[in-house]
């Protein structure tokens, strides 16, 4: 009985230790696999966590690569549009600078055409006023040669009117003297004297006196006897 009771101890010891060896394997197997559960799952975060993060340099890269694009596509857009911006002032400048050329061309010209108007009307004018001073001067020529012809014509008769004046004077003074000289009174005689002689009229009517004055005398004086 107590042997019985001792080999059913032992089993029972034989199990229990069996059971402790079998839970204490178990439990470092168990524990060796969770580790390496953990462990994967540890590897596979990190995998998971270095492909999003290799996604998220990717996403990145492309996002930079993007927006370079983009800067370039503004930077080439902005290029345009300064060149469009310079070109369309370097055509208004031109377009400006023409049409400046074309005003100074034009007030050139209308200068240009007013001094040749002025040219012309100072050379008509001129030419009119020498027009003017050689018709003058042909008519005051003409009027000094009508003036000169009037003038001759006028001293030829002048000269004429005297010489007939004197000798009408002298054919007077003869038939006087021929009366005078049948009277018996002694009369001064005239002297012929030229027309222009200054003194000649006083000279005339002095004697005239002095012969009147003989022959009143005689009139009234006594005659003698035959």
């Amino acid at each position: 009985m107590k042997r019985t009771s001792l080999i059913v101890i032992i089993l029972l010891f034989i199990l229990l230790l069996g059971g402790i060896i079998s839970y204490r394997s178990y439990k470092t197997k168990a524990e060796q696999t969770n580790s390496e559960n953990i462990a994967a799952a540890d590897t596979a975060e990190a995998a998971r966590r270095k492909a999003e993060a290799d996604a998220a340099a990717a996403e990145a890269a492309r996002l930079a690569a993007e927006q370079t694009r983009k800067n370039a596509e503004l930077a080439a857009a902005a290029a345009a549009e300064a060149e469009r911006q310079r070109a369309a002032t370097a055509a208004a400048e031109s377009a400006r600078l023409a049409k400046q050329a074309e005003l100074a061309a034009a007030a050139n010209e209308r200068a240009l055409a007013a001094a040749a108007a002025e040219r012309a009307a100072d050379d008509a004018r001129l030419a009119a006023e020498l027009r003017a001073q050689e018709a003058a001067a042909a008519d005051a020529a003409r009027r000094d040669s009508l003036a000169k012809l009037a003038a001759a014509e006028q001293e030829k008769q002048e000269a004429a009117d005297r010489e007939a004046a004197r000798l009408a004077a002298l054919k007077a003074q003869q038939e006087k003297e021929a009366a005078l000289a049948a009277q018996p009174v002694n009369l001064l005689s005239k002297s012929v004297m030229g027309p222009d002689y200054k003194r000649r009229e006083h000279y005339y009517l002095q004697v005239d006196l002095i012969n009147a004055e003989a022959v009143e005398a005689s009139k009234t004086a006594p005659k003698s006897a035959p």
